[in-house]
């Protein structure tokens, strides 16, 4: 038994696959098996909630040559496990931050933004954009993520938006986010398109 970082050879990042939508009952052994499929498996790792101890439906996979990356990606992206297709992506996903500015999708038709949108309820107070953006991001590219405050006091209304890229990763984040405990509260996670019209 070791500390994490002490052991743990350092791994080239692009030997390393993104999981995601990764059933809550999948270990590191048993994504190791599957992934043996398409080559030498040099390391797995499946993310859980330090609060709940729960897995939070996404991991890394570290192969041995960058070949295997490629082959495993191929092989496993989309591949059903439990009822769910795998998102599997080679590399860390890429940080795109300034592709879109926050103006022009403001100012964009309905066609950006609105209908790749989800709403998200039940956030903790100290959740910020930030930690918005990180969560959604192992679902898809976040094009925004934002929490909104009340314009008196400053303080998050408990709520916010993420807008991503497809309608896809929209239905990917609903769900697999969707209940999942961030900050000690079980967020919701709908399609704000939905919410948009119920409030006509």
């Amino acid at each position: 038994m070791s500390d994490d970082g002490e052991q743990q050879p350092n791994f080239s990042p692009d030997l390393k696959l993104f999981v995601g939508n990764l059933p809550f009952n999948v270990d590191s052994a048993e994504l190791a098996g599957l992934f043996g499929a398409a080559g030498t498996v040099e390391m797995v790792e499946v993310i859980y909630d330090k609060m709940t101890g729960r897995s939070r439906g996404f991991g890394f996979v570290t192969m041995s040559s960058v070949e295997e990356v490629e082959a495993a990606a191929k092989q496993f992206n989309g591949y059903e496990l439990d009822g769910r297709p795998l998102r599997v992506n080679a590399g860390p996903p890429p940080p795109k931050r300034d592709d879109f500015s926050p103006r022009g999708a403001r100012g964009g038709g309905p066609s950006f933004g609105s209908s790749n949108r989800v709403h998200v309820g039940n956030l903790s107070w100290k959740v910020d954009d930030a930690a918005l953006k990180s969560l959604f991001s192992e679902q898809g590219e976040v094009v925004e993520a934002k929490v909104i405050y009340d314009r008196d006091s400053g303080r998050s209304r408990g709520f916010g938006f993420v807008t991503y890229n497809s309608a896809d990763e929209v239905n990917s984040a609903i769900e697999s986010l969707d209940g999942v405990d961030l900050n000690g509260r079980e967020i919701r996670v709908s399609a704000a398109e939905a919410r948009q019209r119920r409030s006509f």
